[in-house]
């Protein structure tokens, strides 16, 4: 013991060894003063704690309310350009999932998230993070479902270059690239690209990437045109999953991705079809 520690020893000893002579009027007049000193750290403690329990269920819905922002003010750009005099928001619905998994022969190309056809998730509905879009739902069990990202090889969706108005289409070819883009097109570095809202699948304004390669090529007709990503997706925790605005779940389109009560058994195997 330290000759500091020993000091605060006696002290204390000496206090509670005189306390002891006192009558039970000073005794509790002793008793708040010491309890109140004894207690500050671990009132201090449970204060940050809730602060932290606090603050991260304001982040969650900061978070939800920035992603409807940005849906929103797409729309609003949109109907702008269209007709002035009706200016009315589309209300998008996001649902906050949980990824619980990840496919390990292809871990950024598939997302298993915590929701399923029980929160009446259905085939195709768009995925998206703060930070962009994150991809689309590829198959749907009971209590989960299963997120193909722009960073598996094949993903594809309708883009365009905001900054000049080109369209084209995004696609992972092993890297991110805007594809179609013609040898004369005036793309350029650090140019935004979003998506066009050119498909049944996915509304127009969301956050695809920006262009960060261009190369010259042989081909007569197009230039390949790289994209990074937007979103990082080995560092996603959770995504947003988009409905309303123009993506239905009609009795046909059911039928077709045979949407129907299954079990969790039931796996989707990814690249099998299933």
């Amino acid at each position: 013991m330290s000759r500091r520690q020993l000091i605060l020893f006696s002290i204390l000893l000496i206090i509670a060894t005189t306390s002891l002579s006192f009558n039970e009027r000073v005794k509790l007049q002793l008793a708040a003063p010491l309890s109140s000193v004894l207690l500050f750290p671990v009132k201090t403690i449970t204060q940050f704690l809730q602060f932290l329990t606090v603050s991260n269920t304001r982040i969650t819905k900061l978070e939800t309310v920035v992603s409807q922002l940005q849906l929103e003010n797409a729309e609003l750009k949109k109907r702008i350009l269209r007709d002035t005099t009706e200016l009315k928001t589309t209300k998008y619905k996001l649902l906050r999932t949980q990824i619980i998994g990840r496919d390990p022969s292809n871990i950024n190309g598939y997302l298993y998230i915590d929701r399923g056809q029980r929160q009446k998730l259905y085939v195709n509905q768009p995925a998206i993070a703060v930070n962009g879009l994150v991809g689309k739902i590829k198959y749907v069990g009971f209590n989960y479902s299963i997120v193909e990202t722009i960073e598996n090889k094949g993903f594809t969706v309708s883009a365009i270059d905001v900054n000049t108005g080109i369209h084209g289409i995004v696609k992972n070819k092993g890297n991110l690239i805007f594809d179609f883009i013609k040898i004369n097109d005036a793309i350029n570095i650090g140019d935004a690209v979003y998506t066009s809202g050119m498909s049944e699948i996915f509304p127009e304004g969301i956050f695809i990437g920006r262009v960060k390669k261009i190369e010259r090529s042989d081909d007569l007709f197009f230039k390949p045109v790289y994209i990074t990503p937007g979103v990082q997706i080995n560092r996603l925790t959770h995504v947003y999953i988009i409905s309303g605005s123009i993506i239905t779940a009609n009795n046909e389109y059911k039928e077709q991705y045979n949407y129907k009560e299954q079990s969790d058994t039931e796996l989707f195997v990814p690249g099998s079809g299933r």
